[in-house]
């Protein structure tokens, strides 16, 4: 037998819910004294039913009045199996309809009929309204749902509808929960001596007693004190149950319906979704550009607006790509369903799922965007992961962009890796189909470098990242460069950046070369400046490359390599013969101008090869 089951009611305001629930379980749900004085459910109820193995599924008794239909909603996220309500002597009522439009857009497709206050009718009207049912529900999700009949006061058919779902819950394969914890709040609260309580429905992952979680939208974190499961403790609790949880670092009036608990940074923070809509065949209301809804999402309702995007409308019955511009921000992970109501008059039109979470504005028109959304539609979860990871990425982005369990995205990570879906640098994350479009990249930049730069070897690593807008940090920079795709068009020599392919070719050059060697050494001893050897902006690259083994520059002037080597011997002479060296001595015998013999002076004391005592200069 499956654990952590729950199990939802559903239908007309005043069809047998709260009476089924206690017919099921012996409890009743109604506990509010506003309930018990007008009759009935304005908020959700709890309670569980046992089974016959002993185990406990729990169940949450909706509202039906059309008034409190958001209500309803908030008890629809988590349910596995859903009871949907239809009193013999109404028949499928409007609320019936609005319920079970609410159920086909949030999935829950495991469902059972149940005609209530079967006694109150002949057998002749009980097959009309299972006709009813079935004509009703034809194209909707529930269309092959079983159909018990009881009465709740009398328990007759009781029996059958408790096997009924018992089997539903036998056969129910439930999903592998891979996602990091989350639970919609529907109540937060306070009891005196225990301080703050929410209660709500696990959707995803598990939660533990004295670990820390977070609060959306607030972002506060906060301990679990204590977890209750249909009332009795218990350190742990899993996807499906039914919790209260008592929390620390937070007061109740803090917490509100429609706000989420869940792993710290486990989510995303969205003001337009881009989802896939299907429009109600129950009314005949049609979505346009600009078309204010109401949006639910979890326990939370906002107002947004429609922008249709892979047509301009979207009819009853039609099921499109639709961007949803919220109002206000909320917190979502990609496939979650939603509800939509209309604005004025209210009533639920369409629901669906959310295909990606981009935060720029779209339109019909964003035709490249549109083919890639209903590209999207088909992704599986590593899908997901390899088109997320387009850029480099941090495993915390990772993480908040796919609300995984981290030990079951690190384990998905890794095979990616050794699949060759994806390469891991240091610390960050990119696909390989991005990183070898950035290795493309990385070599076309440093052609082009090369070609309007022939005689300089390549670029800095700073300058290389500043300039290609990298942005990893310096461990993960160096393990990029090391990257067996990097490599294989870029290589890094001496700390130098440059193409696999490049090398410096003068053979063009040796004519220019020669000519600004020829230059200083027919103005020796004077020693010159740039604007004095070139007068082409283009032959600062060639002075540029000569400065690496050629040429010496000297504050403002350039000399020969040779010349510089004369005059350094010059210094050395006249210091070892006379103890030490004047500017003046070193200027008359070097024939440099007076800056020029300074210059080159300083030169050297920087150098170390001289040190300069008061106006003379003595050898280091």
């Amino acid at each position: 037998m499956k654990n952590n089951f729950i199990i939802g009611t559903a239908g007309h305001i005043d069809h047998g819910k709260t009476t089924l629930v206690k017919a099921l379980t012996g409890r009743e749900t109604d506990t509010l004294k506003e309930e018990k004085e007008r009759g009935i459910s304005i908020n959700l109820g709890f309670t569980y039913m046992t089974l016959s193995n002993g185990d406990k599924a729990g169940i949450i008794d909706a509202p039906g009045h059309e008034n409190f239909v958001k209500n309803m909603m908030a008890g629809v996220v988590g349910i596995d199996v859903i009871l949907l309500l239809v009193a013999a002597d109404d028949g499928v009522m409007p609320q019936t309809i609005e319920h079970a439009q609410i159920l086909h857009y949030m999935g829950v497709d495991n469902a059972i009929i149940v005609i209530t206050k079967k006694n109150l009718v002949d057998s002749e009207m009980l097959g009309l309204v299972e006709e009813d049912i079935r004509l009703s529900f034809e194209n909707t999700i529930l269309k092959d749902a079983p159909i018990i009949k009881v009465d709740s006061v009398s328990s007759e058919g009781i029996d059958e509808l408790k096997a009924t779902i018992e089997d539903k819950i036998l056969n129910t394969d439930k999903a592998e929960d891979n996602k990091a914890m989350r639970m919609n709040i529907d109540r937060a609260f306070s009891l005196k001596g225990i301080g703050t309580v929410i209660t709500g429905t696990l959707t995803e992952g598990q939660i533990e007693k004295d670990k820390d979680y977070m609060i959306y939208p607030a972002g506060r974190i906060v301990k679990i004190r204590s977890i209750e499961n249909h009332g009795v403790p218990t350190d742990i609790a899993h996807k499906g149950q039914r919790v209260a949880l008592n929390l620390s670092n937070i007061s109740s009036n803090e917490i509100h319906r429609g706000d989420i608990i869940a792993e710290s940074n486990s989510l995303i923070k969205v003001k337009n979704v881009q989802c896939d809509l299907s429009l109600s065949n129950f009314e005949d209301i049609k979505v346009e550009h600009w078309t204010r809804v109401r949006f639910f999402h979890g326990t939370k309702e906002v107002l947004a607006r429609a922008v249709p995007l892979s047509s301009k409308e979207i009819y009853p019955g039609e099921t499109k790509l639709c961007e949803f511009r919220l109002e206000e921000e909320i917190f979502v992970k990609r496939l979650d369903r939603f509800v939509i109501r209309s604005f004025s008059p209210v009533m639920t039109i369409g629901g669906g799922v959310i295909i990606d979470t981009n935060q720029d504005n779209h339109t019909s028109n964003t035709t490249d965007y549109v083919a890639y959304l209903e590209s999207k539609e088909e992704f599986s979860e590593l899908d997901e992961i390899a088109d997320y990871l387009f850029n480099f990425r941090s495993f915390a982005e990772i993480y908040g962009h796919m609300g995984i369990d981290e030990e079951n995205l690190r384990s998905s990570l890794n095979q990616m890796e050794k699949d060759g879906l994806i390469q891991i640098i240091g610390e960050s994350f990119i696909s390989t189909e991005s990183l070898k479009d950035l290795s493309d990249t990385y070599k076309t930049y440093m052609e082009d470098y090369h070609n309007n730069h022939p005689l300089e070897e390549g670029l800095s690593k700073d300058e290389f990242r500043q300039k290609l807008a990298i942005n990893l940090d310096n461990k993960d920079f160096e393990a990029l460069l090391k990257n067996k795709i990097i490599t294989k068009n870029i290589m890094m020599q001496r700390g130098i950046i440059k193409d696999k392919d490049f090398a410096i070719n003068t053979a063009n050059q040796e004519e220019k070369i020669n000519d600004i060697l020829k230059i200083l050494k027919d103005n020796e001893p004077k020693i010159l400046k740039e604007t004095e050897i070139i007068d082409k902006k283009e032959d600062k690259d060639l002075l540029s490359f000569l400065l690496k083994d050629r040429l010496t520059k000297v504050d403002e002037f350039f000399l020969r390599n040779e010349y510089k080597d004369e005059l350094t011997e010059l210094v050395k002479k006249i210091i070892v013969d006379n103890k030490k060296l004047e500017v003046s001595e070193f200027r008359d015998q070097s024939g440099l101008s007076r800056k020029q013999a300074v210059a080159f002076l300083e030169y050297l004391d920087k150098k170390n090869i001289t040190k300069r005592i008061d106006d003379y200069r003595v050898l280091v």
